[in-house]
């Protein structure tokens, strides 16, 4: 079973993650970037959801050049899902996998993006 971080401060949001993707991954929650940073090192997932806009010390900016500059977590997926209009181009020059708006990622599409990462 594939191992998947969600790194998203949105507790309503999480709750709706967890219930869909539970079955088919094993999903560890971190509702900020500082945590998000030490789950990844320890739990290494198979793919990040990454929210950008988060409480904290570090944003999801600063949290995908942390995990991507780091030679134990730069290889891991990561899928940005933002209400953040102008940061899908900024998100992918950073190393993440794919930029999604949330306003426009249903669970079904979130769920089919995931597989897609995952299969590559």
């Amino acid at each position: 079973m594939a191992k998947i971080l969600i790194v998203e401060d949105d507790l309503i949001l999480n709750e709706a993650y967890k219930k869909k993707l539970s079955p088919t991954y094993d999903l560890q929650v971190a509702i900020d970037g500082e945590s998000g940073v030490s789950m990844t090192r320890e739990w290494h997932p198979d793919l990040i959801i990454l929210d950008i806009y988060m409480p904290g010390k570090i944003d999801g900016l600063e949290y995908l050049r942390l995990v991507k500059s780091d030679s134990a977590t730069g290889d891991i997926p990561v899928l940005v899902l933002t209400n953040l209009p102008d940061m899908a181009e900024k998100t992918i020059q950073l190393g993440a996998a794919k930029c999604l708006m949330k306003t426009e990622t249903d669970l079904v599409r979130l769920e089919k993006e995931i597989s897609d990462i995952l299969r590559k």
